[in-house]
């Protein structure tokens, strides 16, 4: 790609990218979001910004650096530490979850499936949150700490069993942890963990 085509592209992906959410942390801010010291993110930040400023996904102002949400898998340790607690943000979410219902159903009954989901995989780690649509129905969604090729006849067995055929079911590898950990959090009516 010549340099004048290379220039038009990270300009049109810069636009692109300003038309979406615009979510930014600071460097501080991913020191609790990604349970990473402060000194191992400065030393990471370096070859992001000169990867990703191009694209407008992170931008320096004075001697700060702003980072777009869409970054945040980008910031990982190379070895990670044992000692070190788990956030949800750093912890290694497999798969992304969500399932809807064509009937109304209340809280309690999503409460109780996923409790049974759960107890069916009880190796597995969950962050699922409940959410109302539009009709004011609930649904689901869920991040999983296991392959979806594993969990997928799993959930279809149990929402089979309880809801017949009354659901829909997507259930596929997560593709940006950062985002998917903060698409869980915006706004849940029951957030479990």
């Amino acid at each position: 790609m010549k340099q004048n085509e290379r220039t038009r592209f990270y300009q049109l992906l810069k636009t692109l990218n300003n038309k979406k959410l615009k979510k930014w942390y600071k460097l501080k801010d991913l020191v609790e979001l990604k349970n990473i010291s402060y000194k191992s993110l400065k030393n990471m930040v370096k070859d992001i910004y000169e990867k990703n400023k191009a694209k407008g996904l992170i931008f320096k102002k004075g001697r700060r650096y702003y980072i777009s949400y869409r970054l945040l898998d980008e910031f990982e340790l190379k070895q990670p530490r044992k000692n070190k607690s788990h956030t949800w943000y750093s912890h290694n979410w497999e798969s992304n979850i969500s399932y809807t219902t064509k009937d109304y159903y209340d809280l309690e009954y999503h409460q109780e499936l996923i409790k049974i989901i759960k107890e069916a995989t009880p190796t597995v780690n969950y962050l699922s949150t409940i959410e109302e649509d539009k009709k004011e129905r609930l649904h689901v969604h869920m991040l999983a700490d296991e392959k979806h090729e594993v969990l997928k006849p799993i959930l279809n067995k149990v929402l089979q069993f309880y809801l017949e055929d009354d659901f829909s079911l997507y259930c596929e590898k997560v593709q940006l942890r950062g985002p998917s950990v903060d698409y869980l959090t915006k706004n849940p009516q029951k957030l479990n963990y």
